[in-house]
């Protein structure tokens, strides 16, 4: 090998070296400028969280139109604890007297999938008037439980019923719709995957704030339908087989 072709390939490997170490340092760059973002994001979320009115307490509360129960996983027809607890907690504030509807969204876009019967059966269950229970079978993210609120229900000043975790997105998203939303907070157990949920909120809440930047749209619309009638024409596909007296 000649001097000059021992030149070129130290050369070469020097390049080569280089070039990996830019790709590297580049990349540690981008996921550190992301990191940050993230987190000052997160931290923005919960001073507006800390800023709203939120408790566990029905006595500590406004009184508004309606409470938002939004549905979670269910397996057949038992609620998971979660939205049991959420269930439970809407329904305090109903027998409460903080409001006067209760507004069940969740996911019902499948056939063999249906959050919404068991969370209809457990209001019925519990002695709630037929006519104050409305159904939302297109809430399939907090998003579209939210928008379709406002636009379909017509709601203005809603109590929104969830797990402390969740509730610094759902107070965001109503803040930028424009929505009066307090938070209810119905931790009512230690959950077993409550680590992840709270690592999961992070993306959530990213996700969250993309949504409202480029005014993403819920799943389904439909006609306005006011939150100040009957809700019973609203439980289509979710009617049990026996309504209580």
């Amino acid at each position: 090998m000649t001097n000059r072709d021992s030149y070129i390939n130290k050369t070469l490997r020097f390049l080569s070296r280089v070039k990996w170490k830019s790709l590297f340092l580049g990349l540690l760059v981008i996921f550190g400028i992301l990191s940050f973002v993230t987190l000052a994001s997160n931290l923005g979320f919960w001073i507006l969280y800390e800023n709203s009115v939120h408790t566990n307490h029905p006595s500590e509360i406004p009184e508004a139109d309606v409470a938002i129960v939004p549905g979670a996983a269910v397996y057949g027809k038992t609620p998971s604890p979660i939205l049991m607890d959420r269930l439970a907690c809407g329904l305090e504030l109903y027998k409460a007297g903080k409001v006067k509807k209760i507004l069940l969204s969740g996911d019902n876009g499948k056939t063999d999938y249906n959050e919404l019967r068991p969370m209809l059966e457990y209001m019925l269950s519990h002695q709630v008037k037929p006519d104050d229970i409305f159904v939302d079978h297109a809430g399939f993210r907090t998003l579209d439980t939210l928008i379709r609120a406002k636009e379909v229900f017509l709601v203005t000043k809603a109590i929104f019923v969830s797990q402390s975790f969740f509730l610094p997105r759902a107070m965001y998203l109503g803040k930028e719709l424009e929505l009066e939303l307090y938070g209810y907070e119905c931790n009512l157990r230690t959950y077993k995957k409550e680590t992840y949920y709270l690592f999961r909120e992070f993306s959530a809440r990213m996700l969250a704030w993309w949504d409202i930047q480029w005014d993403t749209p819920p799943k389904y619309l439909g006609k306005p339908y006011s939150i100040e009638g009957s809700g019973m024409s609203t439980w289509k596909g979710s009617i049990p087989v026996s309504i209580p007296k």
